[in-house]
């Protein structure tokens, strides 16, 4: 009796409270995935005339500081229900459609896309990802390799591609999205830790969206029976950063010719294969 009277009594504001938490956790995911910054990218520079010969990549490393810098995620580095890593399907992205056409004419939502790079964000010293603290932070280049593509994304920053030649004879592309600043030109030759930029300002979702994949243009990556196919996702040589299709076997990163970025450059970093 004394408990039903307590929940008659008090539960209403109980209710209030979870909503009102819910929301305020909502809109902070939302805020955080669409960012906010109004800084401009800068101007890319000018593709050199007589592309440089690149040295072969013996090693890697990471763009960014590990540790410094890392993915989000979720209920780990921070209290959100967001996670950039590899391969993963983000629930903070939201039901809003993206490039993808289903078997029934549908676009796939967002939050279903499998991430087919690593989204690295700054963190504090308690390993927190900080989304407003990333910006300005030089990013570096992988490996030694050349500049095949440049190009703007407007208010999302530039988008760089690196080719890198593999000891074996193989190659790998690395490429950075949401970069400002940046400092080399379509056809230079980069050497490992060179910078190449800065991570562009994006508010709350300032970050730097990496990928190691072995292709270098992603214009014709999906064919028509597939739903990148069907959908709007080719015609881009940077890729769309994320993979899905209704044949579960390809709807992995890997399917598609992309690498786990971080295991990667962790199996090469100190040279030697």
């Amino acid at each position: 009796m004394h408990r039903f009277s307590y929940l008659r009594r008090y539960g209403g504001g109980l209710l209030l409270i979870t909503l009102l938490l819910g929301a305020f956790f909502a809109v902070r995911a939302w805020r955080f995935v669409r960012g906010g910054g109004g800084s401009s990218p800068g101007v890319l520079p000018t593709p050199l005339l007589h592309p440089q010969e690149p040295e072969i990549a013996t090693a890697f490393d990471f763009p960014l500081p590990p540790g410094e810098f890392g993915p989000y995620i979720p209920y780990e580095t921070g209290p959100l229900s967001v996670d950039t890593r590899y391969g993963a399907q983000n629930p903070g992205l939201g039901s809003e459609g993206k490039c993808f056409v289903d078997l029934a004419g549908a676009q796939v939502p967002f939050d279903q896309l499998y991430h087919a790079g690593e989204d690295w964000f700054a963190y504090d010293a308690s390993g927190q990802v900080m989304g407003d603290q990333g910006a300005g932070a030089t990013v570096s280049a992988i490996a030694a390799g050349r500049v095949t593509w440049t190009q703007s994304l407007g208010r999302e920053g530039n988008v760089l591609i690196l080719e890198h030649l593999l000891l074996e004879g193989d190659r790998v592309w690395s490429v950075y999205w949401h970069v400002a600043e940046v400092q080399v030109s379509v056809g230079e030759a980069v050497t490992l830790g060179q910078p190449l930029g800065r991570v562009h300002d994006r508010g709350f979702n300032s970050h730097l969206h990496w990928e190691i994949r072995t292709f270098a243009d992603g214009s014709t990556l999906f064919p028509s029976d597939s739903a990148g196919g069907r959908g709007t996702c080719n015609g881009y040589a940077m890729g769309v950063g994320y993979t899905w299709d209704d044949v579960l076997t390809r709807a992995y990163p890997e399917a598609w010719g992309y690498l786990p970025p971080s295991e990667f450059v962790t199996q090469r970093k100190t040279g030697g294969q």
